[in-house]
């Protein structure tokens, strides 16, 4: 329990608010590279590796990446919405993504 409520106070304490000196669209290229593997036809295992290596090659958003990377502590029932909830308060806008939601769940 301990655990889960500090990485939910890292996601939305300190790492959202980097989101004032790096890109923004990280968020938004996390959800692109989920959407390609949904619609892909590789395996589980490989979607798996295809979502975390783009990632790595493609996101610039330190905030976005911390938040991806830190929700995988947390318990799977709530590592999409804590996410969403991260996307949100560093884009200062509503975000969801139907591809994260699906493959984080």
């Amino acid at each position: 329990m301990f655990i889960r409520k500090l990485a939910i106070y890292l996601v939305f304490f300190i790492y959202t608010p980097l989101a004032c000196s790096s890109n923004n669209t990280g968020f938004d290229e996390i959800c692109s590279i989920y959407t390609e593997a949904i619609n892909s036809s590789m395996p589980k295992e490989q979607r798996s590796e295809y979502v975390f290596d783009n990632i790595a090659k493609r996101v610039n958003s330190i905030d976005a990446l911390e938040a991806h990377s830190g929700v995988f502590n947390l318990d799977i029932t709530i590592r999409y919405s804590v996410f969403k909830k991260a996307a949100e308060m560093s884009l200062k806008r509503s975000w969801d993504c139907d591809a994260v939601r699906r493959l984080m769940s």
